[in-house]
């Protein structure tokens, strides 16, 4: 058990860090809750991430005058 949960803990840790910084280049810092981004965990990064992809792409829609 102790490979396969280093391994998966490896991948997670990097892929965090690829989160971290697709957030900041949108400009994000802090989670909703008001929490660094660089105190969330793995799946809260997930979830933040996924709720800023909603909101560029709401505003994105908002700004073409489109009303899908």
């Amino acid at each position: 058990m102790g490979v396969l949960y280093n391994t998966v803990r490896r991948k997670q840790d990097a892929e965090a860090q690829l989160m971290i910084n697709d957030l900041l280049a949108l400009g994000i810092t802090r989670a909703r809750t008001g929490e660094s981004i660089y105190d969330l965990s793995y799946y809260d990064l997930r979830h933040e991430l996924a709720i800023a992809a909603v909101t560029q792409s709401n505003h994105y829609r908002e700004s073409e005058g489109g009303n899908e």
